[in-house]
């Protein structure tokens, strides 16, 4: 069976994609691809929803995995469902709030970005933020500005500062701060709608190399080549707006 057909309690615990065949796929790239990575490590969940990949890092052997999520009733669903599942609970803990008010003097050996990098404009911020962490291996999964839109291939330039031709992007976009899939409220919010930034494939290279990481990318047109039948329950990673990086600390 695959990872979420065994803990299937993950497919009616929140309204942010819950198909089997998305789950399962990302899981392959999220946490089987790691689990050497995973095992025995702390790891940190940023926006960790319903603590689905909090508790997957578990059942990868992680020795404890820290959630932070600022919607208090998907915290309580990731309770319900560790308690259901029989997890230990001093292998875990559940933080209510902010990342960027809660992060400061906590550390880890792994971190999980996953479905928020666009889900904010501070993108700088939350990296400099996790490298603080000692975090050594990072796995930021992410919205990108769709292939199409992308300029060339960063070449190497005289020009310090890129003024032409500049493939470091970031799309200016705005989120609902009451839908349950998008961005939480913040200082930069109005009316119910607050700034994000859906970033590069090139911003993100660039921003995991300024803070000492290494960046590789998820093969995601070998995966369905392999597995057609996730394609459907995944198009933005099948047509290339939607990304999967690991970062190594260097």
């Amino acid at each position: 069976m695959k990872f979420f057909d065994q803990y299937d309690r993950f497919y009616t615990t929140s309204q942010t994609s819950p198909f089997p065949h998305r789950l399962n796929g990302r899981h392959q790239a999220i946490i089987a691809r790691n689990a050497s990575l995973i095992a025995g490590k702390r790891v940190l969940d940023i926006a960790s929803h319903d603590g689905r990949w909090s508790f997957a890092a578990l059942q990868a052997g992680a020795a404890h995995v820290t959630g932070i999520e600022p919607r208090q009733e998907l915290i309580d669903n990731a309770l319900d469902t560790f308690a259901h599942y029989g997890i230990e609970t001093s292998r875990f803990n559940f933080q209510c709030g902010d990342v960027f008010d809660l992060l400061a003097g906590q550390t880890f050996d792994v971190v999980f970005c996953l479905g928020f990098y666009y889900h904010t404009i501070r993108h700088a911020e939350l990296l400099d933020r996790i490298e603080r962490t000692g975090a050594r291996f990072v796995v930021i999964d992410t919205e990108v500005t769709p292939r199409a839109d992308e300029l060339a291939v960063p070449t190497p330039s005289n020009d310090p500062r890129l003024v032409f031709s500049n493939p470091y992007a970031i799309q200016l976009l705005s989120d609902p701060v009451e839908d349950q899939q998008m961005a939480w409220q913040d200082s930069l919010t109005r009316n119910g709608q607050t700034l994000v930034g859906r970033p590069s494939r090139a911003a993100v290279n660039y921003m995991a190399n300024h803070f000492g990481y290494t960046c590789e990318t998820y093969d995601w047109p070998a995966h369905f080549k392999t597995k057609p039948e996730h394609a459907s329950s995944m198009v933005d990673y099948d047509h290339g707006w939607r990304e999967t990086f690991f970062l190594s600390k260097r």
